[in-house]
């Protein structure tokens, strides 16, 4: 199975259209072919994934025959994931299937479109011989083949980048334009064969009320979640690490805006969310160690007591490391989660229940950016008062948590409240920044107390990886007291409103 990420833009054209021919943007010469491409589109018997942008096709034809799932993937891109056609017309590989669950949400892909399509395409080579773009001529022939089918014919063009750069795809677009093409309004076979048919997408909330101002970021966090469930999926880096920073603001925003959210009628979901967070930190906990015993492994000398210091322990880390990975993944699966999805899309879609939802945003945002805020002056102040390691880690601990919530309850409220929830946003998470290294040490060195032994004995040289161990113990043991007094040096650099008691 392969996939390639792909950037195109696609034209309406009328059946008497003269496309241009810019040979002089293809200094390899132009390579023009024909080809008859037969493909049967797979979605949702409510079109799920269609009204996601998603398209998943079993194509006969051309020189990728086979299964294509489209996926957007950025602002203007799509993934495309490949698989051989197999035998079975509507055996659907599994790979695929699981990319676009989170849109399918455990209901049953069915054929839904056929699309017959009679292609010129015009490949624009560079001086290696390789496409810089491709230019296809379409000639479509669309068929509905769900209730009330009906059969469509129109002519487009879709101009995809190659190894060619961005530029080379906008002037090949004036140049279609130039011609009389205009830019789709669908970009997709399928959306401008199903027209009417696909599901509109929910509207991002607006207006001045804390319901709105509320629902907007959950919207707009809602979206990240999706969008990074088939990166999680594909094991695209850091996609993981994202997702869990979605779903734990969402949570916080649920948590932390009582007054507008109403948290009885949504601890189902902040529970579900919480247990979400935690599938996926084992893995993203490990992440971190792993990185972080990397670089301080880096920092130390190459011996210490006359043994040699080595990273090959780190080998038997990585086992540990994708079997966290695949828990993970396998934490995206089911009707569990599915139930979270559809939840999700509810709240953000629903007027919100607090009991000052409906005031106005900028007095209701406030007052609720300032309990959180009061909460993490409470927190200092314990962290302050600590005596011993184990309870003074513990209660920065408890100060960064609640600096991060500082921090979404301020982003959420950004639009709104402007300047000094920005500056308030930019504080939280600088403090936050340096109490989570703070933190990723004190989880070392759990880790090297509690696993450091075992870790050494299974090592290809015991010897060297538990004198590595415990330089790295000395080493974040040595540096702990610096990062709490940098954090300190950061709460001191905050706005005097948010320090006040």
């Amino acid at each position: 199975m392969v996939d390639h990420l792909e950037i195109e833009t696609t034209f309406e054209v009328g059946a008497e259209f003269e496309p241009p021919r810019p040979a002089d943007l293809a200094p390899g010469g132009m390579d023009e072919q024909a080809h008859r491409l037969v493909a049967t589109y797979f979605d949702t018997e409510d079109l799920r994934l269609a009204a996601r942008g998603i398209t998943l096709r079993r194509r006969l034809g051309g020189p990728d025959t086979g299964w294509h799932l489209k996926i957007p993937w950025g602002p203007d891109g799509k993934r495309e994931f490949r698989a051989p056609r197999g035998s079975h017309a509507t055996r659907i590989p599994a790979r695929l299937v699981r990319l676009a669950s989170s849109a399918a949400r455990g209901a049953a892909l069915v054929p839904v479109a056929r699309i017959t399509t009679e292609r010129t395409e015009t490949a624009l080579l560079g001086g290696d011989g390789e496409p810089l773009a491709l230019i296809a001529d379409d000639r479509v022939h669309g068929e509905v083949l769900l209730r009330n089918g009906r059969e469509v014919r129109w002519r487009e063009i879709e101009a995809e980048l190659g190894s060619g750069d961005r530029a080379l795809l906008d002037a090949i677009g004036r140049r279609l334009t130039d011609a009389g093409a205009r830019p789709s309004r669908t970009g997709s076979k399928t959306l401008t064969l199903l027209g009417g048919l696909v599901p509109e997408r929910p509207a991002r909330p607006t207006g001045p009320t804390a319901d709105a101002a509320v629902r907007g970021y959950l919207f707009d966090q809602v979206e990240d979640m999706l969008a990074l469930d088939p990166r999680v999926r594909a094991g695209e880096e850091d996609a993981l690490h994202q997702m869990r920073v979605a779903t734990r603001r969402i949570r916080t925003v649920l948590r932390g805006f009582p007054a507008v959210v109403g948290r009885k009628a949504v601890r189902p979901t902040a529970d579900a969310l919480r247990e979400l967070a935690a599938a996926l930190g084992e893995a993203r906990d490990l992440e971190v160690l792993r990185e972080r015993f990397t670089a301080r492994l880096a920092e130390l000398p190459r011996r210490a007591g006359g043994v040699r210091l080595t990273g090959d322990w780190l080998t038997v880390f990585d086992g540990r490391l994708e079997a966290a990975r695949r828990r993970a993944v396998r934490s995206l699966e089911g009707q569990e989660y599915f139930a979270l999805l559809d939840r999700l899309d509810r709240l953000r879609s629903s007027p919100l229940t607090g009991p000052r939802a409906g005031k106005p945003a900028e007095k209701v945002l406030d007052d609720q950016v300032g309990d959180a805020l009061a909460r993490m002056r409470s927190a200092h102040e314990r962290a302050l008062a600590a005596t011993d390691r184990a309870s003074r880690d513990e209660a920065w601990h408890e100060v960064r948590k609640a600096a991060k919530r500082v921090r979404y309850a301020a982003s959420a409220s950004e639009p709104v409240l402007g300047t000094p929830a920005a500056r308030l946003r930019r504080w939280a998470a600088n403090l936050q920044e340096v109490l989570g290294d703070h933190q990723d040490g004190a989880a070392a060195l759990r880790f090297i107390e509690v696993s450091g032994g075992r870790v050494a004995a299974a090592a290809p040289d015991p010897v060297a990886a538990s004198a590595s161990l415990a330089a790295l113990s000395g080493a974040e043991t040595a540096v702990a007291p610096y990062l709490l007094a940098e954090a300190e040096r950061e709460w001191e650099s905050g706005p005097k409103e948010a320090r006040r008691t």
